[in-house]
């Protein structure tokens, strides 16, 4: 089969989408994980959920403890920050973003090099957005491989990639969501960054300083502080300052 007919055969798995929307046990996500890397010709794959920081992955464990240690999904990893300008699922490749993107710092470099060297070099990423102010709100599915994905493979995997990360965040919301003590109250939790961003906003910084700031763009920032208004279920950016003061 070559692989302009294997292309032309790539249709919407239901039983794997039926498999995950039924999946009970952490280690089923990872096995579903891998059987759509499997049928869609990738080799990596990774979910990564803000709120608490929970990762399923079957990338290196050193890379990810080193990923996790310098908290880089945190407004310092170029491809997390593509996927939260443009809230989608979104096609990308290390070749064009390393050569096309020349506002990268060191260790945004850093990043991109380590991504390479252990194959992540071309995939699909999406995010996933959920009920504000839960643990769950959002989170990123990604799935990678080695070699370059031609405009074809964009075209198809995008929006397969998004409605496979939609049925996931629905089976991980029931898989991992702890358990909460009855009577307990349900309090706004805001991730650090977001917490930086409204501390430097409470001092009188526009969007454009904090990003400088913080090392990310204005969009990021545009984006955390929404969030976070969202979270706190406030209207705008004083009023979110003003609840997050008032809750401590």
């Amino acid at each position: 089969m070559t692989r302009k007919e294997n292309l032309s055969s790539v249709v919407l798995d239901l039983d794997l989408l039926y498999a995950v929307s039924h999946c009970e046990t952490t280690d089923g996500l990872r096995r579903i994980a891998e059987q759509f890397c499997e049928k869609n010709e990738f080799s990596r794959f990774i979910y990564g959920l803000a709120g608490p920081d929970i990762v399923l992955t079957n990338y290196p464990n050193e890379w990810l403890e080193t990923y996790v240690q310098n908290r880089w999904h945190r407004g310092k990893d170029p491809v997390i920050n593509a996927i939260n300008e443009r809230r989608r699922s979104v096609a990308w490749d290390l070749r064009s973003l390393r050569t096309c993107t020349p506002s990268l710092d060191a260790e945004q470099h850093r990043i991109l090099a380590e991504r390479w060297d252990v194959g992540v070099r071309a995939g699909v990423t999406t995010p996933i957005y959920d009920q504000p102010g839960s643990p769950f709100d959002y989170a990123i599915v990604s799935f990678s491989r080695e070699t370059p994905l031609s405009a074809r493979e964009r075209e198809l995997r995008e929006p397969i990639v998004q409605l496979f990360a939609a049925y996931f965040q629905s089976a991980a919301v029931r898989v991992l969501e702890p358990t909460k003590a009855i009577g307990e109250q349900s309090e706004p939790k805001l991730t650090p960054r977001e917490i930086e961003c409204l501390t430097w906003a409470a001092k009188g910084k526009p969007s454009w300083e904090i990003g400088q700031v913080l090392s990310i763009t204005t969009a990021t920032v545009k984006f955390h502080l929404a969030n976070a208004a969202t979270k706190l279920k406030a209207r705008g950016r004083a009023s979110a300052i003003a609840h997050a003061i008032k809750l401590g």
